[in-house]
C-alpha cells in the first residue's frame, strides 16, 4: 500500500478543487434563462458570480525520519465558498434593449426604475397609436 504523500501533493489538491468549481460554475449562472412573456418582450437575467478559495499543506516529519526518507508525509486542507448575486435584467423589445440595474440598490430604488421603465413604454405605445 502506498503512502499518502506518494498519491497526492498540494498540486493535486488544487488541481482537483478547480476541476470542481469549474464543474459548478458555467455560462447559465451568470446570464440566465430568457424569458418570453407574451407581448414580445424577453427578460435575462443577469447575475455576479464570486469565488474564494483558500489551500495550504506541507509535509512533516521529526529530524530523524528526514535524515533517512526521500518524502514526507504531506499534510494539507483546503476550504472554499462561492455566492451568486443577482445584478440586473437585460430587457429587449421591440428592437430596444435596456438594462435594469438591481445590484446595490435599496427595493424601493429598484421598484422606482421598474416603474419608470415601465411608464417609457406606455408612453411609446401611447405615441405609437397616436401615429396610427
Amino acid at each position: 500500500m502506498k503512502n499518502f504523500s506518494e498519491d497526492r501533493t498540494v498540486n493535486d489538491l488544487i488541481s482537483n478543487a478547480f476541476d470542481k468549481i469549474k464543474t459548478i460554475v458555467d455560462t447559465q449562472t451568470i446570464v440566465g434563462e430568457r424569458l418570453d412573456l407574451s407581448d414580445g418582450t424577453v427578460i435575462i437575467p443577469i447575475s455576479k458570480v464570486t469565488v474564494g478559495y483558500v489551500v495550504g499543506g506541507g509535509e512533516y516529519a521529526d529530524l530523524s525520519a528526514r535524515r533517512v526518507a526521500n518524502h514526507y508525509p504531506l499534510s494539507g486542507g483546503s476550504g472554499g465558498g462561492m455566492s451568486v448575486t443577482p445584478v440586473g435584467f437585460l430587457i429587449e423589445k421591440d428592437g430596444d434593449v435596456t438594462f435594469v440595474n438591481v445590484e446595490n440598490k435599496t427595493l424601493y430604488q429598484t421598484v422606482l426604475n421598474m416603474f419608470n421603465t415601465f411608464l417609457n413604454a406606455m408612453q411609446k405605445e401611447t405615441e405609437e397609436k397616436d401615429e396610427k
